[in-house]
């Protein structure tokens, strides 16, 4: 189960942001295509936009999602080293945390993964709204 800290409560933020916003951009969407039937060049632009934001998001999701799993787990393994160290010195309660530290590197993964589609979101927000 992951954490209630600050990390995780600005991802649950920025996921439900998203989530409400995704369907007003396609309301907005859906309403320019069928508002402005006469005009197929303003209709293809948009449906060619939506498809190239989606797909740049994709890949920049998957990239920054590769960058942070190998930064988590360089992370992770020097404070598995650390508290190795630790409770060979006889620090028997070296581990305790070790469940939080993996649940932090998990929400930073999963909020470089995200990232990219808020991005979008906004970007789209502000776009149909002027």
């Amino acid at each position: 189960m992951l954490t209630n800290s600050a990390n995780a409560l600005k991802l649950q933020q920025k996921t439900m942001t998203m989530c409400v916003a995704i369907p007003q951009i396609m309301a907005s969407r859906i309403w320019l295509l069928a508002t402005s039937p006469m005009n197929a060049k303003l209709q293809q632009k948009e449906i060619f936009t939506m498809v190239e934001e989606k797909q740049k998001a994709f890949l920049d999701s998957i990239s920054n999602i590769n960058s942070q799993i190998m930064s988590s787990q360089t992370t992770l393994v020097n404070k598995w080293i650390s508290n190795c160290q630790s409770f060979m010195l006889g620090h028997h309660n070296a581990f305790n945390n070790f469940d939080n530290d993996i649940d932090e590197e998990a929400i930073k993964i999963m909020d470089k993964g995200i990232s990219p589609y808020a991005t979008t979101v906004k970007v789209n927000q502000k776009r149909l709204n002027h």
